[in-house]
This record gives structure tokens, C-alpha cells and sequence, in this order.
């Protein structure tokens, strides 16, 4: 996602990357999450704790989105309505399979 700029200085031409725009985003935690959260992100040699979250972040994206593909793939011939995707209610189709 990062872009590439031209900078020019006296007489040089240098190709820097370039960072998209950020927001901030306020997120109140407990304690103990943000303690175990700290831990863990500098245990696996994140330079910050917002380069993990956003890392956390994008990576849930991912998940929600692959299993929401998955949910709207049928399953034996059964095609859920619109919000009915269940666990339980696949169970009770399936028993009726």
C-alpha cells in the first residue's frame, strides 16, 4: 500500500516511499488487555503497538470476510436467507439432508 515520491534536491532526484494517509482511531481497553497486548506484540519484534493493531486489524478483516464468503457458498444445496446463516440453523438443514 505504499506509493512511491519523487524528491528533488538541488540537483538530485530521490524515490521515497510514501505512506497512504492515517486516521486515529480512540479505542478504550481494559488494563490487563493492553498489558498482555504489549507483551505479546514486543515478543514477536513489532516496532509499535500500532503497527500491531493495525496488523490484528486487517488480518480479522481477512477472517470475517473469507468465512462470509464461505457462509454464502451453499452447502449440500442449501442456500441460507439473508441474516438466517447459523451454526445451529445448518445443523437442524443438514439433519434434514
Amino acid at each position: 500500500m505504499t506509493s512511491r515520491q519523487r524528491v528533488y534536491d538541488t540537483g538530485n532526484v530521490f524515490d521515497v516511499p510514501v505512506s497512504p494517509p492515517k486516521k486515529v482511531v480512540s479505542v478504550k481497553l481494559e488494563v490487563d488487555i493492553i498489558e498482555e497486548m504489549d507483551r505479546i506484540w514486543r515478543s514477536l519484534g513489532y516496532a509499535s503497538r500500532s503497527e500491531f493493531i493495525r496488523e490484528a486489524i486487517l488480518y480479522y478483516m481477512q477472517v470475517v470476510m473469507s468465512s462470509q464468503a464461505v457462509a454464502k457458498t451453499p452447502v449440500m444445496g442449501i442456500v441460507p436467507k439473508e441474516g438466517e446463516l447459523t451454526e445451529t440453523a445448518l445443523e437442524d438443514d443438514m439433519e434434514d439432508v
